[in-house]
């Protein structure tokens, strides 16, 4: 993988916590390639296919004040791009809960997208 396309999906994953933290649901066609599937059954919340159903899930779930993304690793696998990275995210009550993203990655005329984001729950909130 080009050290290009490593920044542009670094980039990319910075730019999704920002916009879902400013509630821009219309704008997550810059995160998610049109087929992308969000799967958040993790939290009970589903497995939500294609970009209409994923902004229909973000505009009626329940979020948390702040999106914190680290520890971002982007690689390849099986001829595909892929990213692996921890996410940290306050409570309402100020706990910290967190856990992995893992995602697959394509390449769009528009410049990268989320294919398929899975959240993985690691450290709940007590």
């Amino acid at each position: 993988m080009e050290t290009r396309d490593i920044v542009e999906i670094q980039q990319l994953m910075a730019h999704y916590g920002h916009l879902v933290d400013a509630k821009q649901w219309p704008r997550l066609g810059e995160i998610f390639s049109d087929d992308g599937i969000f799967d958040v059954i993790a939290y009970n919340a589903g497995r939500h296919e294609g970009l209409p159903a994923v902004i229909a899930f973000f505009e009626k779930a329940s979020h948390p004040p702040a999106h914190h993304n680290t520890n971002l690793y982007v690689y390849e696998e099986a001829g595909a791009a892929r990213a692996w990275s921890k996410y940290a995210v306050p409570s309402e009550g100020g706990k910290m809960f967190g856990g992995d993203y893992k995602d697959a990655l394509v390449k769009t005329a528009s410049g990268w997208r989320i294919r398929e984001r899975v959240v993985t729950a690691r450290w709940p909130a007590k």
